[in-house]
């Protein structure tokens, strides 16, 4: 029997020098950049992502995890392609004492989450019996049927993973986005 490859990536950052920046504030305390619901109270404008102290002079990246950013040049290319499920804000990235400041950055709410986890073929970590927003995952296995089409998205077991289809993953290379990466997603390892 031949298995086909579900055609999701999960997207991530690589670069060891890369600048590192602190958490994007939430305009509520009841809101989160990372549960894919639209925010009811909209975020000061622009969005200010702190560079960690000591870390001014690190890379800056198109694509940032964690806290979630992305270039205005990397936002053109996803919506190029077809992702239309982001709410986004204008950003500066900025030193503590604001002496130093980037912008051209967007700050990106990636709406919905999707249970797209095969439960039957996905292993977890037993020491962790949550299988919704923080699941701690050994082996995530992709149900191609769940993703509901979506070209990026998080993930609702573990929602600090952002899958993206291969399309997504083309057009950013085809870029040439430096440091961000495409894993396949029974590589990744959540705890």
């Amino acid at each position: 029997m031949t298995t086909s490859k579900v055609p999701y990536y999960v997207m991530k950052t690589r670069n060891s020098n890369r600048m590192l920046c602190g958490s994007l504030a939430t305009p509520h305390r009841t809101e989160s950049w990372t549960l894919g619901r639209p925010f009811k109270t909209q975020p000061k404008d622009p969005v200010v992502a702190r560079i960690r102290e000591g870390d001014e002079n690190g890379e800056l990246l198109p694509y940032f995890d964690n806290p979630q950013l992305i270039s205005d040049a990397l936002y053109e290319t996803l919506l190029e392609v077809g992702v239309n499920n982001m709410d986004v804000y204008e950003a500066v990235i900025r030193s503590v004492d604001g002496t130093i400041e980037h912008r051209g950055y967007k700050a990106m709410n990636l709406l919905g989450l999707v249970s797209a986890a095969d439960m039957s073929k996905t292993e977890f970590f037993e020491h962790n019996p949550s299988r919704l927003i923080d699941a701690s995952i050994k082996k995530l296995v992709i149900d191609e049927a769940a993703t509901q089409g979506f070209l990026m998205f998080r993930l609702a077991e573990s929602t600090e993973i952002v899958l993206v289809h291969e399309m997504v993953k083309q057009a950013i290379e085809a870029k040439g986005f430096h440091s961000i990466v495409f894993d396949d997603p029974g590589s990744i390892v959540t705890l």
